[in-house]
């Protein structure tokens, strides 16, 4: 039996315990995890271990109650008498560590109890036992609170940053005429990821969807934004293919102004007649894509765009080439007659200039080079024998037998 001073000890701490326990279970029910849990309509593992958390609550509400029954008991006992007796010291030593506290009684099966055994059976622990209970209940549930809480702040934090990514390029999507079946495709899949949150956030695959949500948004961003950019430069755009095509039409003007020349100065040129087919065909897409202007999307517009620069480029180029074709055999046959004279200024260095053999063959290129139209080939191998018969004289004989 407890003395008067451990019945004081006990009740002092047992009173400790109980405004602890008061103040622990109002955190417990103000809790955010709570307010979040308790309001929503949940599902899967997160409904499951929230079920099990609610009884645990009830259960220490009730346990509580009965906690400070018993506190409210043994302070009655203790207050009859400044110093109590035996019989008050006996019941609060029953109250404060005797097994006072009816758990759930259990009927007995009839094949298991004695013909004048109990029908049923109730489990009795002690104030300090009730405690250690409530305290592994209160553990278990702040746990399925605090991680209720930790998942929504983490989940939230990844939807809500999304949420305003996704809200961006719906505008930006509207601006440019393109992608608002997709946006609204990646909402839908947003808003199921975070219905899927909200019910059950416990669950790893709340957030499964989300990196998955993200990269169609960055992919949506990166093309939209360069939509973005085709109808901000647009209008300097075909500025530049309008440049591009001037360019076209100034090369092939230039080759069909030069055709005649060479046909009237070359022989058997072997090119085909300079056209316009490049310029004309720049010039009919360009049309085309002006006049789809603001009629279509700017995602076809940058396709044709971008199409139309290729086929411009390559139109310059080979207007370009056609036209290096024409101007080069002018260009040839100028070669032709500079490297003609430069032989016939080396010959009479080397003191030929009266050698009638070379003064023929120099006569049959410069005969061939001068007139029109000249046939580049005979001229060539004109001036090659020419050419050879200057070498043939510088050389030693014994080289030459050689």
């Amino acid at each position: 039996m407890l003395s008067r001073d451990e019945v004081d000890r006990a009740l002092a701490a047992v009173q400790g315990d109980n405004d602890r326990i008061a103040q622990s279970l109002v955190e417990m029910d103000t809790h955010p995890g709570h307010r979040l849990l308790k309001d929503t309509a949940l599902t899967g593992l997160t409904a499951a271990r929230w079920a099990e958390a609610r009884t645990a609550m009830a259960t220490l509400w009730e346990q509580f109650a009965t906690y400070r029954d018993l506190l409210a008991r043994a302070r009655e006992v203790r207050a009859r008498r400044s110093r109590p007796g035996d019989e008050e010291l006996a019941e609060l030593t029953g109250i404060l560590h005797g097994p006072i506290v009816e758990l759930n009684s259990e009927a007995i099966p009839i094949e298991r109890r004695g013909l004048t055994g109990p029908a049923q059976v109730t489990e009795r622990i002690t104030l300090a036992e009730l405690l250690s209970r409530m305290r592994q209940a209160f553990d278990t549930v702040t746990a399925v609170l605090a991680a209720a809480e930790s998942a929504w702040s983490a989940a939230i934090g990844r939807l809500d940053p999304l949420d305003r990514r996704l809200h961006a390029v719906s505008v930006r999507a509207e601006s440019v005429g393109a992608a608002t079946d997709e946006v609204a495709a990646v909402r839908r899949d947003l808003d199921k990821a975070r219905e899927m949150v909200l019910t059950d956030v416990l669950t790893v695959q709340a957030t499964d969807a989300l990196p998955d949500v993200e990269r169609r948004i960055a992919a949506l961003e990166t093309r939209l934004a360069g939509l973005a950019r085709v109808r901000d430069e647009f209008t300097a755009r075909l500025t530049a293919l309008e440049s591009v095509l001037s360019d076209i039409e100034a090369v092939e003007a230039t080759a069909r102004q030069t055709y005649p020349a060479v046909l009237e100065k070359i022989a058997a040129p072997g090119l085909p007649v300079p056209g316009e087919q490049g310029s004309a065909t720049v010039r009919a897409r360009l049309r085309r894509l002006t006049d789809r202007y603001g009629a279509v999307g700017w995602d076809v517009l940058a396709r044709e765009a971008d199409d139309l620069d290729r086929v411009a480029a390559t139109a310059l180029a080979n207007a370009r080439t056609a036209l290096r074709a024409i101007t080069g055999l002018l260009d040839r046959r100028a070669e032709l007659r500079g490297r003609l004279e430069a032989y016939q200024v080396k010959a009479a260095r080397l003191g030929h200039a009266e050698d009638a053999e070379l003064a023929r063959l120099h006569g049959e290129a410069q005969q061939i080079l001068f007139t029109a139209p000249c046939d580049l080939a005979a001229a060539t191998r004109a001036l090659n024998r020419y050419r050879q018969a200057i070498q043939d004289r510088t050389q030693p004989r014994e080289e030459r037998t050689e």
